[in-house]
């Protein structure tokens, strides 16, 4: 448990370090733009007053700077389509923006040197603003200390080595100012860092919710199947039998079809149970169950089991004519399984009856007139013999199709 919970913690340190990674990139354009700017700005005021080339150099360099900075920005959003490693690309923020504080902190050093010292304040306070600018960079401190060490060190030990007391007091000051910049930046990392986990965790959670979610509704799916699942011969079974013909029996009187229903009943099974006992007798029952099923013809065709050797058919959208044609190809194909029967007294093997019935419900009929109807052709199919198929019809219209059978 204790490892687990490492990996765990190791996972969530590597996902939040990735999202400060991102969004130090994805802030680095305006950086890019700001100080562009800034240190255009630098190069028009303290051109003249800086001797020699040494402004527009350094201007030139702090540039392509800023244009490595831009493509890397632009590689980082390219490569993000596919697999990216972020401590590949943490380290090249980081040397992005120390040679970033490294260009501005030495170029100004050079340029205090250079310049009158009623102009130093100035720079001072250029430098300041640039390192509490450089406070965004502190979603990942190492990126900010970074940049900030090279930007204002230069100038600080620059300061403190001179023989003035007002540019060693800067110096002091701008020291104090980087140690209290390094604290705040640490606070500031500390809130973006716990934000950042706190998103990763809602974000786990509300994905381990949803798997959840989809596991339960495969489980109720199974258990819906399950409960509606004959357990021995995993046909449907009575009860699922009861919904469906509820539900057919409806939609058949609306758009006014067809809808048949075929009872079928083993022959003597009584006695085939008695001599081969009960095992032999659920896996004969089975066989005419697998039977039942593979000779339906469309998905919306069910066999039951209806209580003990007695399964029923419900057929949709099917008249009687097909209906007594099914139920004669069952009838068939469950003597061809050849299952010996010797206490038979139609078939050396195991036969079956059935009773079919089939109307255009909506027409006075109910789901009782129907299975009763059913039930009392299974009775004929008995009385006549078995291993037969009769029906029963439910319209009178419909009896001049029996006297042509």
């Amino acid at each position: 448990m204790k490892d687990e919970t490492l990996i765990d913690f190791n996972s969530m340190e590597r996902a939040v370090a990735a999202e400060q990674v991102k969004m130090l990139v994805a802030q680095s354009p305006t950086g890019i733009v700001m100080s562009f700017l800034l240190a255009s700005f630098v190069a028009m005021v303290f051109g003249e007053l800086v001797p020699g080339r040494f402004v527009f150099i350094w201007w030139l360099v702090i540039s392509a700077s800023f244009l490595v900075q831009y493509i890397l920005y632009v590689a980082f959003n390219r490569e993000s389509r596919g697999r990216i490693s972020f401590h590949y690309w943490y380290f090249l923020i980081l040397a992005a923006s120390a040679v970033s504080g490294l260009c501005w902190g030495l170029g100004l050093t050079y340029m205090l040197s250079r310049i009158e010292p009623q102009y130093h304040i100035f720079l001072i306070i250029l430098l300041i603003s640039l390192a509490s600018a450089g406070i965004t960079l502190a979603i990942r401190t190492s990126v900010y200390y970074a940049f900030q060490v090279s930007v204002l060190l230069p100038v600080i030990v620059w300061l403190t080595l001179q023989s003035d007391i007002t540019n060693a007091i800067l110096g002091i000051f701008l020291l104090i100012f980087m140690v209290a910049m390094w604290l705040f930046a640490g606070q500031v990392s500390r809130v973006l860092s716990n934000s950042f986990r706190l998103q990763l965790e809602n974000q786990t959670l509300a994905n381990s919710l949803k798997q959840s979610n989809a596991r339960l509704q495969v489980l109720n799916e199974e258990l819906t199947q399950l409960s509606a699942t004959d357990s021995l011969t995993q046909v449907a079974n009575r009860r699922y039998f009861d919904e469906r013909f509820s539900s057919e029996f409806s939609r058949a009187s609306r758009e006014n079809t067809s809808l048949s229903v075929l009872m079928i009943d083993v022959d003597f099974f009584k006695p085939y149970n008695d001599e081969f006992g009960h095992l032999i007798g659920d896996e004969s029952l089975q066989q005419v169950a697998m039977a039942i099923r593979d000779s339906l013809k469309r998905p919306t065709d069910l066999v039951a089991r209806y209580g003990g050797e007695e399964f029923i058919v419900l057929l949709p959208s099917t008249g009687i004519e097909g209906a007594v044609q099914l139920a004669e190809e069952i009838r068939q194909k469950i003597e061809s399984l050849r299952i010996a029967h010797p206490h038979s007294e139609v078939s050396q093997y195991v036969t079956v009856s059935l009773g079919v019935t089939g109307s255009f419900p909506g027409k006075s009929i109910s789901k009782e007139q129907m299975l009763q109807k059913a039930d009392e052709a299974l009775y004929n199919a008995k009385a006549l013999g078995r291993n037969r198929v009769e029906c029963a019809h439910l319209e009178p219209e419909a009896a001049q199709y029996k006297q042509n059978l």
